[in-house]
């Protein structure tokens, strides 16, 4: 039986493994290996162009996967005017340095963020049919965390200083459940050569049991009597008993010319890659916390040239350049600048939009990407399985796994954990 995948991205190549071990037939089709998990090399530096650093992929697929990952510590460092805030990996130091800072009911945030995460994995996490909100709430209830499933902006009010409420949540979620600044939070860490090793090291799995990987883009997905029976590559035509599309959604559908709208959003997002001829001078209070991520008022940013060998000294931040120049200077050999336009023609990214679909409802649980589709599509053998799907974006591979368990229950029968 054979499986087409549309993207090779981490969710796509993730998916791959898991459908080639179950015995399909798997041809993986993407201009962009690996997708936003990108290793590019600019003056010789080895630069992640697009993500950064890793944080939601379960510790069941590092492992399986065998993905390097660097442990910097502390985690984060919150920079203000009047305080530093590191957040160490250990929890006791971590607790002590926040209530030092003033934040009395951090311990409390904590619980009830990693309570709530806990229930999250146990019966949330690795689904073939996403959850609904009310679904989770009860959960929630349940276990007397039920305020986590209320407006971020209220959840962060009850336990958190109003100065640190934006590092805990994007903008546009403040209205959306305190879920997300659960989802958000994690041991954020970096990946050894660059996030683009994670999609090398899924795939070297992946290949090893005979996945084959395309370098063409799909230009159409062929559909007969609203069923996916494969795609047209250039001048040639692959057949395929199902077809898994990691693109957005609204590529997908683009492809498969099926009219349905989704609002993708204003994404002005810019990101910048910063090489540096040496390491850059910065304010004597943050020196001791340089190998972190720096969160401050001006964006964040990492240095992972302080823990990893990239070839040259790389500063990698999403934010207001003067601002971030300003706290870290030095003489500057190349900037790279990816924003949104960017990223829509060299990663298939309609609107730039880095999660495929909006991190906010009515798109998220069993809203992502609408509601009744799950992992499926309104085309029969059509899944999808990216960004765009439960529970969402950032580089998780949970999407690709949970479509790949569908798939391979619907098609042979089998599930797996």
């Amino acid at each position: 039986m054979r499986a087409i995948i549309i993207g090779a991205g981490h969710n796509g190549l993730v998916a791959s493994y898991y459908l080639r071990k179950a015995g399909f037939d798997v041809l993986i089709f993407d201009n962009k290996f690996g997708g936003m998990t990108d290793t590019t090399s600019i003056k010789g530096v080895k630069v992640s162009r697009a993500s950064y650093v890793l944080g939601l992929m379960p510790r069941k697929f590092i492992d399986e996967f065998e993905i390097p990952i660097i442990e910097q510590d502390p985690i984060q460092t919150i920079w203000l005017e009047d305080r530093i805030i590191p957040f160490w990996r250990d929890k006791e130091k971590r607790m002590k340095e926040l209530v030092n800072a003033g934040e009395d009911k951090f311990p409390e945030f904590e619980e009830k963020i990693f309570k709530f995460k806990k229930l999250l994995e146990e019966k949330f996490t690795f689904v073939t049919a996403p959850p609904s909100e009310k679904e989770v709430i009860e959960e929630a209830k349940n276990a007397r965390i039920e305020d986590v499933m209320r407006p971020s902006k209220e959840f962060l009010s009850k336990y958190l200083s109003r100065d640190l409420h934006d590092f805990f949540i994007y903008p546009g979620m403040e209205d959306s459940p305190a879920y997300l600044v659960a989802y958000f939070y994690d041991d954020w860490s970096f990946v050894k050569g660059g996030m683009g090793t994670v999609a090398e090291k899924i795939f070297e799995k992946a290949n090893k049991l005979g996945v084959n990987f395309v370098s063409e883009k799909v230009n159409k997905i062929l559909v007969e009597h609203d069923k996916a029976v494969g795609v047209k590559v250039g001048d040639k035509v692959y057949k395929a008993d199902v077809i898994l599309s990691t693109a957005s959604p609204a590529e997908t559908m683009k492809l498969a010319e099926y009219d349905h709208k989704f609002t993708l959003g204003k994404n002005k997002w810019v990101k910048y890659n910063v090489i540096f001829k040496e390491f850059p001078k910065v304010d004597e209070r943050i020196k001791n916390f340089i190998n972190s991520i720096i969160d401050f008022e001006g964006g964040e940013v990492v240095i992972p040239s302080t823990v990893d060998d990239r070839g040259g000294i790389v500063m990698e931040f999403m934010g207001n350049y003067e601002e971030v120049i300003e706290k870290f200077k030095g003489e500057i050999v190349y900037v790279d600048k990816l924003n949104a336009r960017i990223a829509e023609e060299i990663y298939n990214l309609p609107a730039g939009n880095l999660n495929h679909l909006p991190m906010r409802e009515p798109y998220l649980f069993d809203g992502r990407p609408e509601k009744g589709w799950g992992y499926k599509t309104p085309i029969k053998d059509l899944y999808l399985g990216g960004a765009g799907t439960y529970p969402g974006g950032q580089v998780s591979g949970i999407p690709g796994y949970n479509s790949a368990r569908l798939i391979i229950k619907e098609k042979l029968g089998k599930d797996f954990a």
